[in-house]
């Protein structure tokens, strides 16, 4: 009859292990806790019924994701040998770690506790890279730890109103659950997020760079759940979890110099090997492979000098050195462009560097004529000026003794004479 009462159940053993129904209600519940990593789907049989009889239908419930497995490393411990000679960002190795979570709780992260003056690691994928050159004779064996996280991650490329994550808490009461009003009770740097109060997305607030020293060691936020009321005031029900939110390095910095212009001033007699007195920095502000790039000097007779390193990661200072014997008569100055250049383009940066050299008394001075051939009468005046000589520099050999020939011829009468050398 039409105000029968309708009865609900659950059909087969397996479904009412997991599920429940009010009988009245259809309200379906938990009788445990799920877990998707053993099973992730239930093809779950419901019936309703009432005095003419009974009808069945089949809900397919999926199991969501939530983070609740911690990463686990393969093959560890690991080894690796390598020369002393290994060039600065070479990969040298791959650590690998898996999570049975999904999505960003899947996601492993990857550094070093504590940090390496020599190694870097990529945050995202393992690669382990050389970042300092080594030297066998200082330290012939290094151990690092590597710590595998897995956190909820962004990117400093994410835009301001970029939901984040959905954030969900579950009334495990029986019968019709209640809302949840979610907050932010820590760590929200800045009001970086931004959480709304019903749906629980998360989302940026505000523009996030990783090279921001506020937010480079990331953020540990914790947010409230409280359960509400019919009338949707909070009641005094509440959970609170956290959240370690990591922010993961794009290419998004170009190397740059400590100064646009250097200038120096030199002795012209400088020796091949000789270091300039210039503080020439370069810094790459992203991380890792990242920050890998090359620097090199660009202009005339730029290979009269020679820069190291070429080959840097992060941040280097540069020193600059004399490469062949200079010359001040030949090459009084020099004007360079400095370059350094990543494999991203618009990625350089650059700075000009100028070079004065100081006169130095390196010339000999040597005479206009190797051989001088006067003739004069055999009568000529003491003390009259006989020739004029002119001397100047070369760039011969400090000290040399200038030398000149003077040939000298005297006549008597018609033409008889003598001759001195």
């Amino acid at each position: 009859m039409d105000n029968d009462p309708l009865v609900f159940g659950v059909v087969g053993e397996e479904a009412s292990r997991f599920f429940a129904v009010e009988s009245m209600t259809g309200v379906v519940w938990l009788r445990q806790p799920l877990d998707r990593e053993t099973k992730s789907e239930f093809t779950v049989e419901f019936s309703v019924s009432d005095s003419q009889g009974v009808i069945k239908g089949t809900v397919n419930i999926q199991v969501g994701d939530v983070n609740d497995n911690a990463p686990r490393f393969h093959n560890q411990p690991y080894s690796v040998r390598i020369p002393e000679n290994t060039p600065v960002g070479t990969p040298i190795f791959i650590v690998n770690a898996t999570d049975p979570d999904q999505g960003a709780g899947g996601s492993v992260l990857y550094s070093f506790q504590p940090p390496s003056n020599f190694f870097a690691i990529d945050s995202g994928r393992g690669i382990v890279s050389v970042i300092r050159e080594l030297d066998y004779e200082v330290t012939q064996a290094y151990q690092l730890q590597v710590n595998a996280t897995v956190s909820l991650t962004l990117t400093a490329a994410e835009e301001e109103g970029t939901t984040v994550r959905m954030i969900t808490a579950i009334d495990q009461d029986k019968g019709r659950p209640r809302g949840i009003g979610y907050t932010i009770v820590s760590g929200n740097t800045n009001s970086i997020f931004a959480l709304d109060y019903i749906s629980g997305a998360l989302t940026l607030n505000g523009p996030l760079d990783r090279e921001n020293p506020f937010y480079s060691a990331g953020f540990i936020l914790t947010v409230k759940g409280t359960e509400l009321n019919d009338d949707r005031t909070p009641s005094n029900a509440t959970v609170t979890t956290t959240f370690n939110i990591l922010v993961i390095d794009i290419n998004d910095n170009a190397p740059e110099f400590n100064s646009s212009e250097y200038s120096v001033a030199i002795p012209e007699l400088a020796q091949v090997g000789f270091a300039l007195p210039l503080f020439i920095q370069v810094q790459d502000k992203d991380e890792g492979p990242n920050s890998i790039f090359e620097v090199y000097l660009v202009g005339n007779n730029s290979n009269h000098f020679i820069i190291s390193p070429t080959s840097i990661q992060g941040k280097a200072d540069i020193r600059v050195r004399v490469a062949v014997p200079l010359d001040f008569e030949t090459i009084p100055r020099y004007e360079f462009s400095l370059f350094a250049n990543e494999s991203v383009p618009d990625h350089v940066g650059f700075a000009r560097v100028k070079i004065n050299l100081i006169n130095e008394n390196d010339n000999r001075p040597i005479f206009s004529k190797a051989l001088y051939n006067i003739s004069l009468f055999e009568n000529t005046t003491v003390g009259t000026t006989i020739l004029q000589v002119h001397v100047s520099r070369s760039i011969l050999a400090l000290f040399a003794k200038p030398v000149a020939r003077m040939c000298l011829r005297g006549a008597r009468h018609q033409g008889m004479g003598w001759e001195t050398r």
